[in-house]
C-alpha cells in the first residue's frame, strides 16, 4: 500500500506532522513496536520510513529495517555523529526540523548521506595532498573575498582540481552561489574535537559543478576553524578559507596553516588606509604564508598606482581585477565570467592572471588551458547541455545492541 510510516522517537508528534505536509502519501505512526508490528500487517511495507534520529540503537535498527522493508525509501531526520553518518543504512540523512524546501522524492538540497555517496569506499581513508591553505580576507567588509575565494574555488574545479572552501566568516553565505539556501551542516560540526575520516568530512559540504564548501556557522571560534582546516587539509590539495573581515582571533589562527594569505580591497580612498593598517598589523605577527594584496573592480590605471603607492614600504606583491558589474550581485556560478569563457571579456583573462599568480599556481599543474581548448570545452559544454526480533528494542526495549539576482555581494 502506498503510505508513509512515520517513526518520530523523541520528535512525537512534530516529525508526522512535518512529514504529512509533503502531502506526497497517507502517514501512518508508530510510537512502539505494537503499532509498528499492526500497521505493517495491515498495510504492507510502506514506501516510506522516516526515523527519527533519537531513537535508542539507532545504527543496528536502522539496519534491522532495512531488512525487514528491503524496497522501503529509509529517511533519518536529525543529527547524526560521524560514526553514525559512516555506518547508517539509511537512503538520506537529513536534519530536523527540514530544511526549507525539502523533500525527499525531490532532493533539493545537499544533504549528508548525498555527500558522504561522492567520495569513493577506497577514497575515503586516503588523503590527497597538502598542497595549498589559501586565506581571503579584507580589512573591511565589501571588497568582494567571497566572490574572488568561491571563483578561485570554480577556476580550480574547472581543472579538475579537488579544492574545498570553509567559510569560517560568521555572516557568510558561500553556500548561496551553490543554489544552497539552507544547508543541513556546517563548521559547527568541529565545535568539539571529534575525528572526521573523509566519508564524514564530506558529509558537512555542500557541493555544486565540482566546488565543495563547508558552510559558515552564527559562531565560528578559533578553535572550530583549526580543526576543521586540518580535517580538510588532509583530504584535499587546495583549501580556501573566506575569513571574516579584519584581524580577528580566527585570523591569528587560520595563519599558521596558510599558505597563501589575500588580502582584497578596493581603490576607494576610504578604504586604501585601512587597507594600509590591516597589511602593517598582519606582517607584525610571525606568519609563513605568502601575502598578497589583491585590488578589485578596478576601472583605471590610476586607481592601480595609488594602490602602489600606500603600500610600497611593505614589499607586497600587488594583483588586480578589473571591475564587473555582473558580479555586484549574488549569482550562481555559471554565470561567473571565469566560468564561460571564450576570452571576449577582460575580465576572465585577468581573472586567471591574477590566480596564477595569487597562488604561485605553475603551468605544470594544469593552471591554465589554451584559448582553443578553452573554446572546445565551451562548445562541448553546450552541446551536452541541449540533450535531452529487532522490534523488541526499537523502542529503547531490548538489548539489541541559471542566474538568479538575490541582492548585493558582499
Amino acid at each position: 500500500m502506498d503510505y508513509i510510516l512515520v517513526i518520530p522517537a523523541g520528535h512525537s508528534p512534530v516529525l508526522a506532522q512535518a512529514v504529512e505536509a509533503w502531502r506526497i502519501a497517507p502517514v501512518e505512526v508508530a510510537h512502539n513496536p505494537g503499532e509498528l508490528t499492526s500497521i505493517t500487517e495491515e498495510k504492507g511495507e510502506p514506501r516510506m520510513l522516516v526515523i527519527g534520529a533519537t531513537m535508542p540503537n539507532l545504527v543496528p535498527n536502522v539496519a534491522a529495517m532495512r531488512k525487514r522493508f528491503p524496497s522501503t525509501k529509509i529517511i533519518v531526520a536529525g543529527t547524526l555523529t560521524p560514526e553514525q553518518l559512516r555506518e547508517i543504512q539509511a537512503d538520506d540523512v537529513v536534519r530536523f526540523p527540514f530544511p526549507v524546501g525539502y523533500r525527499p522524492e525531490e532532493a533539493p538540497v545537499w544533504t549528508p548521506m548525498q555527500a558522504a555517496r561522492t567520495v569513493g569506499r577506497e577514497e575515503t581513508e586516503k588523503p590527497m595532498g597538502k598542497d595549498r591553505v589559501v586565506l581571503v580576507t579584507s580589512a573591511k567588509g565589501g571588497d568582494g573575498k567571497t566572490t574572488v575565494a568561491m571563483q578561485l574555488a570554480l577556476w580550480l574545479a574547472k581543472q579538475k582540481v579537488p579544492v574545498v572552501v570553509i567559510d569560517a566568516d560568521y555572516a557568510g553565505n558561500t553556500h548561496e552561489w551553490l543554489n544552497v539556501p539552507n544547508p543541513a551542516q556546517s563548521i559547527a560540526a568541529f565545535e568539539r574535537d571529534t575525528p572526521f575520516d573523509r566519508a564524514a568530512f564530506e558529509g558537512l559540504l555542500v557541493a555544486r559543478n565540482g566546488v565543495k564548501v563547508l558552510p559558515h556557522a552564527r559562531v565560528v571560534t578559533p578553535d572550530m576553524l583549526a580543526r576543521a582546516i586540518r580535517t580538510a587539509k588532509a583530504f584535499y590539495p587546495v583549501v580556501i578559507v573566506d575569513m571574516h573581515q579584519g584581524l580577528t582571533p580566527q585570523l591569528l589562527v587560520a595563519k599558521d596553516f596558510a599558505t597563501h594569505l589575500l588580502i582584497m580591497t578596493t581603490a576607494s580612498e576610504r578604504r586604501i588606509p585601512s587597507t594600509v593598517q590591516f597589511v602593517d598589523e598582519v606582517k607584525r605577527y610571525d606568519t609563513p604564508a605568502k601575502l598578497r594584496v589583491i585590488v578589485n573592480r578596478v576601472k583605471d590605471e590610476d586607481e592601480v598606482r595609488r594602490v602602489r603607492a600606500a603600500l610600497e614600504d611593505y614589499k607586497t606583491p600587488i594583483l588586480t581585477l578589473p571591475f564587473q558589474e555582473g558580479l555586484l550581485i549574488d549569482d550562481d556560478p555559471e554565470f561567473v565570467p571565469i566560468a564561460g569563457s571564450k576570452g571576449k571579456d577582460p575580465y576572465p583573462s585577468a581573472f586567471r592572471k591574477m590566480a596564477v599568480r595569487a597562488l604561485d599556481w605553475e603551468a605544470s599543474k594544469g593552471a591554465e588551458r589554451s584559448e582553443a581548448e578553452e573554446v572546445k570545452a565551451d562548445k562541448s559544454d553546450t552541446k551536452a547541455a541541449k540533450k535531452p526480533g529487532f522490534f523488541a528494542s526499537l523502542f529503547g526495549g531490548g538489548k539489541t545492541k541559471k542566474p538568479k539576482k538575490k541582492g548585493a555581494k558582499r
